[in-house]
């Protein structure tokens, strides 16, 4: 049976997909703008980049990989990620996972010891918090700062004790798609260090699934920064791939235990039964790193609802990167009452509980055109309610 603090745990997502269910049956006029499903369709440069791995003629090239993933597509990534952190990767201190997912879980093990916690600003990622508690640690959640949703180091500093082994961010950030900058990075690992100072070796889980929409001239590597830190990233959102599973977990070069933590993340990909992505999906990874994609309509979309929801009296966190828009839940509704109302004016949207938080919703704008266009006015009209 699921223990009764997990179960409290997935209760907001459940509620919320009792929502989504009952609007489905709006039919085509439903703007769904909840999860992240690309209605614009996959990539047509990653679906030729799967066509083309499956057409390569190589023995046993669909068959079982070694636990952590072939050797020269572990290079290939190693090679990407130097490029991008400007750090001397190896092909070792990658492995390859089945999605994020999958990497958060071996790289909580790795760091897990008994009785310890997890530091974890919110609103974060669903299930940040289920896969702490899920492997019996604790997580301990620090709001974020503000309105303006920055990294509140101080708040991060005064969570740590010396039972804390990971604090767990995404950059960047889900929901918000704020970037954490180079200032709050540095000040995070002078927070750390005077950590390890007290006793505690605290790594950062550093989840950069949606890194590849940020603008690299302002994106921030926390791994250049903090030395203990483990990388993980999906191929699935970049690609709108999300089905497929593929990802990894990466250790910074600079971790003082890199080899042997790179060892028992690939060890505990066996003892937890996650194995490796599919062959056909790592014959895939060296292509799918050489795209890059026309992210202009993106960009497009992300400007006018901050600029039409804003005027329309919606209180907007101003995205950096993601897919994502973060707007502060209207009036005096509850959050899942105002979800409830929009979803019967046909628009779905997630409630903040679902990242453990309040008084928020989030939008995602992988929406068809159309969907898009039609939920402008829709949102408006709750703007000025």
């Amino acid at each position: 049976m699921i223990p009764p603090d997990l179960q409290a745990m997935l209760e907001p997502l459940e509620r919320f997909e009792d929502i989504r269910r009952k609007a489905t049956r709006l039919g085509p006029g439903l703007c769904d703008l909840a999860y992240a499903n690309p209605y614009r369709g996959v990539q047509e440069d990653a679906k030729s980049a799967i066509r083309d791995a499956l057409e390569e003629d190589r023995v046993l090239g669909l068959q079982y990989s070694p636990f952590g993933g072939h050797t020269a597509v572990r290079r290939a990534v190693a090679d990407n990620l130097r490029a991008i952190h400007r750090m001397d990767f190896a092909f070792d201190d990658v492995v390859l996972t089945s999605g994020a997912m999958a990497a958060l879980h071996i790289a909580l093990r790795v760091c897990a010891r008994p009785g310890g916690e997890v530091v974890v600003p919110t609103p974060c990622w669903l299930d940040y918090p289920l896969y702490v508690r899920a492997i019996g640690l604790t997580p301990i959640l620090v709001p974020s700062s503000g309105g303006s949703f920055d990294l509140d180091v101080s708040a991060i500093a005064d969570a740590m004790t010396e039972r804390t082994c990971a604090v767990m961010l995404s950059h960047p950030a889900n929901p918000t798609g704020r970037i954490y900058d180079r200032e709050a990075l540095h000040l995070l690992a002078g927070s750390l260090a005077d950590a390890r100072r007290s006793g505690a070796e605290i790594t950062l889980i550093a989840d950069e699934s949606h890194r590849d929409f940020a603008d690299p001239l302002e994106y921030a590597s926390a791994a250049e920064v903090i030395d203990r830190t483990l990388i993980v990233y999906s191929f699935g959102k970049y690609h709108f791939l999300q089905g497929q599973r593929v990802g990894y977990a990466a250790v910074s070069p600079n971790h003082p235990s890199r080899e042997d933590v790179s060892r028992e993340l690939v060890r505990w990909t066996r003892i937890l039964g996650l194995a490796t992505p599919t062959a056909l999906m790592q014959r895939a990874v060296p292509r799918l790193l050489g795209l890059r994609h026309d992210l202009g309509w993106l960009s497009r979309w992300r400007r006018r609802y901050v600029d039409e929801l804003t005027a329309s009296g919606h209180e907007v966190v101003r995205p950096d990167a993601t897919l994502f828009l973060y707007v502060r839940t209207p009036g005096a509704r509850g959050d899942f009452g105002f979800i409830e109302e929009l979803a019967s004016a046909s628009v779905l949207a997630l409630p903040a509980p679902i990242f453990h938080h309040e008084g928020f919703f989030r939008l995602s704008l992988t929406g068809s055109e159309d969907m898009l266009e039609r939920a402008l006015p829709i949102l408006g009209k709750f703007g000025r309610g």
